[in-house]
């Protein structure tokens, strides 16, 4: 329980409320004291301990009737809904009520009496509609398949039929096929009751397996964001607080990296000459220092309608690593080019890139002239301290390119990296510039989602 608890406290976690270790083992505490038998008490104790206001009660109330969905419906009502009092209600009429005989052929009304053993565990359960204990031999299943795993839609089948087979869906299926084989009145109604109960649990599996993937879904939501295409991204609203999240992380990471830098490596042949005077015992290290500079970047965007959402995404995660690229200007164009850097000095980050967007975007492409425009604007600015980022699809409406002015922003800057939101076999296709442009670029990526742009940024801040 205490590993199902811990699942619980990161679901709520992602759905904002914030779980402590130390409330995760006061809760423990709290179950172990009120036990497990009583759902009301149960919801109790871990609402006492984990949700602290209003909203936290709100998130925790949706969260809890999504994870602990007990029990599994053996039975439907005519308007389609789970008989909740299964275990209490008469048995489908397939399965058999009553003491009529042993459950023989005779008889035009007989029916497979339940009194009768199943040859399989699951088809006796599901004879005698016992819910307590397809419920327990979910639970298992569960243990042992364990749903909570799956990623992605399509792996929803392949976790419903491992469910089926740790509750000994095979041996119901070899059990029907010896009824078939029978053919007997009685052996075609134990078949048909089989069938019937088996595409029930078929829809109680279908249910379990949709609850956990919608469970991941939301656990790892910040996942799905940063494997989406940057032109589906705008059907999440949360995009920019995954941003922020990701470039908080990033920041980290760069820090130690920089803690590290700062103490230097160790210098084994200093640190032997410094402990001579020590009979050679290592009493004092010594350290190599690194130095190293700040980042200087400057950011060039195509915001023409076919990337803009793509350079939408591009300039806020850099804007919100300022704290370790604080030399940091960019430019934006669809013909001709801008400099945009003063709109992120006077607007919040999301306001500035719409204003951006507003003034400069959706025009008509020409790359020749964004290159003339930067050479004029920055020429000054681009030197070997200069990480020069150039964000476009290379589709040059067939233009001029001008890839002399590339070559030349190359031998000037310490390296210039392009990112193309099209994948590697479009480029050259059309009216692309790509494979123009590619010789002169230090590196050349292809990048359609924020998990790639994450890694670019990171190799990014080691190698600036």
């Amino acid at each position: 329980m205490e590993r199902k608890l811990t699942e619980f406290a990161a679901l709520l976690r992602n759905q904002g409320l914030p779980v402590s270790p130390p409330e995760v083992a006061d809760a423990v505490l709290a179950i172990h004291a009120v036990g497990y038998e009583n759902r009301q008490q149960f919801h109790d104790a871990l609402s006492c301990t984990l949700a602290k206001s209003v909203s936290d009660t709100q998130i925790f109330e949706r969260c809890f009737e999504t994870f602990f969905r007990f029990g599994i419906s053996t039975n439907k009502t005519d308007s389609g809904a789970t008989d909740n009092n299964a275990t209490s209600a008469s048995p489908p009429p397939q399965s058999g009520q009553g003491n009529q005989g042993s459950g023989g052929s005779g008889g035009s009304g007989s029916s497979p009496s339940t009194n009768e053993p199943s040859q399989s565990e699951l088809g006796q359960l599901l004879l005698t509609a016992d819910s307590e204990g397809l419920a327990l031999s979910l639970a298992k299943a569960i243990e042992r398949v364990r749903p909570q795993n799956i990623r992605v839609i399509t792996q929803k089948g392949l976790f419903g039929r491992r469910l089926l087979q740790a509750m000994g869906i095979d041996d119901l299926e070899l059990e029907l096929k010896n009824l078939d084989a029978a053919d007997t009145g009685f052996a075609r109604q134990r078949a048909e009751a089989l069938r019937s109960a088996r595409q029930r649990l078929r829809s109680n599996i279908r249910e379990t397996v949709e609850r956990y993937f919608q469970m991941a879904r939301n656990q790892d939501r910040d996942a799905i964001i940063r494997d989406a295409d940057f032109s589906s991204l705008r059907e999440f609203r949360d995009t920019g607080l995954v941003v922020k999240r990701m470039a908080r992380r990033l920041i980290t990471l760069h820090r130690r990296r920089e803690r590290m830098a700062a103490r230097g490596v160790l210098d084994v042949k200093a640190t032997l000459r410094h402990n001579i005077a020590y009979d050679g015992i290592l009493a004092e290290p010594r350290w190599r220092r690194i130095r190293k500079d700040k980042p200087r970047v400057i950011a060039v965007c195509d915001v023409s309608r076919s990337v803009s959402q793509h350079a939408r995404f591009l300039l806020m995660f850099l804007y919100s690593m300022r704290e370790v690229i604080p030399q940091l200007r960019a430019f934006a164009f669809s013909s001709s080019l801008h400099e945009v850097t003063g709109f992120f000095e006077h607007q919040q980050l999301e306001p500035a890139i719409d204003t951006i967007m507003d003034t400069y975007g959706f025009g008509s492409t020409d790359y020749g002239q964004a290159f003339t425009d930067l050479d004029d604007l920055a020429r000054h600015a681009i030197d070997r301290r200069t990480t020069l980022i150039i964000l476009g699809d290379a589709r040059n409406n067939n233009g001029d390119a001008r890839t002399d002015l590339l070559h030349q922003f190359h031998a000037r800057a310490k390296q210039v990296i392009w990112l193309n939101p099209e994948s590697r076999n479009r480029w050259g296709s059309g009216d692309s510039e790509m494979l123009r442009y590619q010789p002169a670029c230090t590196h050349a990526w292809s990048c359609r989602n924020l998990g790639e742009l994450e890694r670019i940024v990171d190799k990014l801040l080691k190698s600036a």
